[in-house]
């Protein structure tokens, strides 16, 4: 079915193609194959089994699509459900995204849970409830939402701010500042600024500029760590490296190293190299071969934190 004008009707139920040229209206579109508008669609909810290639739309309330669709931005007010490849070329709002490949946002969006079996690509602000990605995920702006899940790759031009957990099975890059509730890396960690409320978990390395502050922060076995840290409890894996660091408890594991530790009270294991100084106000374990640039000194004050 080809329409050259507008369309408008209740239901519209086509087993292969169709086309408008102008606008479309009404409650239902159930095509078998593909539905392509040149114009402007509202329609309540769209089953397509192939592709859907729509230049804009006003409002939707589920858009229900097996193979690839492609749309004018717009709103959608309960689901958006694709089997293989989704593109909004305008801003995009949506309650939820559920795609089985590949979804791009071309000019960002805001709603609520993004849930990606592929790839998910916001080239703009990017706004949510939960963004949950089995490969790779990547907002080219600032994010906000309340919790992220990703497999392989996170990456964050601008800011990225959560209400709770950010969780990546491989690495992840943020821009700017990082600021959340917890933190768990299995790969490397970089940003500018990283300030949690709770846990932080770095299984390879972090690198930031301006340094991380949680409550606790524990590092794999030989993580590299650049920038100051600050928390409650900070644990260096075997073989780590660190900076400077500022903590209540303090566990340096064999053989890592250090530019500047400073703490309450502290172990320090066997092979431990230490570069600069090692200030503390209660007790210090050292391993007797812990090599000390300077010796370690008792204080009743220890420096202020950066952060």
């Amino acid at each position: 079915m080809r329409i050259g004008g507008n369309a408008r009707a209740d239901d519209f139920d086509v087993g292969g193609v169709l086309e408008v040229r102008g606008t479309i209206s009404g409650k239902k579109v159930d095509v078998g194959g593909s539905f392509k508008v040149q114009g402007t669609a509202e329609v309540e909810e769209v089953d397509v089994g192939g592709t859907v290639d729509i230049a804009s739309i006003v409002k939707f309330a589920k858009l229900d699509v097996g193979g690839m669709a492609r749309i004018g931005g717009g709103e959608v007010s309960k689901d958006v459900d694709v089997g293989g490849k989704f593109e909004s070329t305008k801003p995009l709002k949506f309650s939820k995204i559920d795609v089985g490949g590949l979804a791009t946002l071309v000019e960002g969006g805001e709603g609520g849970d993004v849930d990606v079996g592929g790839k998910f690509e916001s080239r703009a602000d990017l706004s949510f409830n939960s963004l949950d990605v089995g490969g790779m995920a990547s907002i080219n702006g600032n994010g906000k939402g309340v919790e992220v899940d990703v497999g392989g790759l996170l990456r964050v031009s601008g800011s990225l701010t959560l209400e709770k957990d950010l969780d990546i099975g491989g690495r992840a890059y943020i821009g700017a500042e990082l600021r959340l509730d917890s933190l768990e890396v299995g790969g490397s960690m970089e940003a500018d600024l990283i300030i949690a409320q709770k846990s932080i978990e770095v299984g390879g390395d972090l690198k930031t500029i301006k340094g991380t502050k949680g409550d606790t922060v524990e590092l794999g076995h030989g993580s590299r760590a650049s920038g100051p840290i600050v928390a409650r409890e900070v644990s260096v894996g075997h073989g780590g490296r660190v900076e400077d660091v500022y903590a209540d408890t303090l566990e340096m594991e064999h053989g890592s190293r250090a530019r500047n530790l400073y703490f309450r009270e502290g172990v320090i294991e066997a092979g431990v190299n230490v570069e600069g100084e090692v200030l503390y106000t209660d007790t210090i374990e050292a391993s007797p071969d812990v090599r000390f640039a300077k010796p370690s000194a008792k204080v009743n004050e220890l420096p202020k934190p950066p952060l």
